[in-house]
């Protein structure tokens, strides 16, 4: 679906990686009733952005394996059969995955334990980042997961604290605060099963700044009624919804992100002020004009 933007767009740009609003050849605007601006454009790319940035590196972790193919170049020192460990995902000046998104520098993650044999209470990895850039846009902060109940209680259920700050080249910045339960509904609970599914529930907030002044102020959180599924062996989420509050200016905007029925594939929908939902296509690929 297209929108109008303004001079945001560097920002906005950034995580344009993922998800949402705007994707070329995915159709018009949504006829909901009120035409937002592009702030709160924006805003929801962020955020669905950010959300599958998380995915992203959470299927990192709970991979057993490297990525193969030479970009990124994966390693893992001391090695990856002792903790802690630290392995460095390394992006290089560029590199482009399958679905057109671009990264550079290094990703950091510190893994401390088996995650399926850890103990309540366990960290068992942080990330963090080296002049980490995606799509153009710096990526800093750090995301910590700790099991919330051990896996051998017969339900593995993980703590994802995620705050990442996001800057483009203009200097404007996004806060992306986020905290995550997942709770594993399906799989082995071993390092070698790609058959684990997640549920997700999440409570994020943030901010979308320009210059000095605060633009949006958001809030994102798992539909009670309709819980995110992620499952490793699918890219995308494929059921599930995310409920989202933005405020500008004292104008409120809600919105409904629909991630599907299950099925693992690029389709999406998203209402705004309770207007009809339009469907999009994951992942986000680029800005009409860019």
């Amino acid at each position: 679906m297209k929108r109008t933007f303004t001079k945001l767009v560097p920002i906005a740009a950034l995580l344009c990686l993922i998800y949402v609003a705007c994707q070329k050849n995915a159709g018009q605007a949504p006829s909901s009733p009120s035409q937002k601006s592009s702030p709160q454009t924006m805003t929801t790319n962020m955020i669905g952005a950010m959300s599958s940035e998380t995915d992203v590196e959470m299927a990192d972790i709970l991979a057993s394996d490297a990525p193969s193919g030479d970009c990124p170049t994966v390693t893992y020192n001391p090695s990856q059969d002792v903790y802690p460990q630290i392995k460095t995902v390394d992006y290089g000046t560029g590199c482009t995955d399958k679905d057109g998104i671009t990264r550079s520098g290094k990703r950091f993650t510190t893994i401390y334990a088996d995650k399926y044999t850890a103990a309540a209470g366990k960290v068992v990895s942080v990330i963090t980042y080296s002049n980490y850039y995606v799509e153009g846009v710096s990526v800093s902060g750090n995301v910590k997961v700790t099991v919330a109940q051990a896996a051998s209680s017969g339900q593995l259920m993980l703590r994802v604290a995620v705050n990442k700050t996001v800057t483009d080249s203009l200097g404007n910045t996004s806060s992306f605060i986020n905290t995550a339960m997942q709770k594993q509904v399906e799989g082995n609970s071993t390092s070698e099963s790609n058959d684990d599914v997640f549920e997700i529930n999440e409570n994020a907030y943030g901010t979308e700044v320009l210059g000095d002044s605060t633009m949006v102020t958001w809030k994102a959180n798992t539909d009670a009624s309709n819980v995110i599924m992620k499952a490793n062996n699918c890219q995308f989420r494929s059921q599930g919804a995310l409920d989202i509050v933005m405020k500008q200016l004292g104008e409120t905007t809600t919105e409904v992100l629909d991630y599907g029925n299950g099925d693992c594939d690029r389709n999406a929908t998203l209402s705004i002020d309770g207007g009809t939902p339009q469907p999009v296509t994951l992942p986000f690929q680029s800005f009409e004009g860019l």
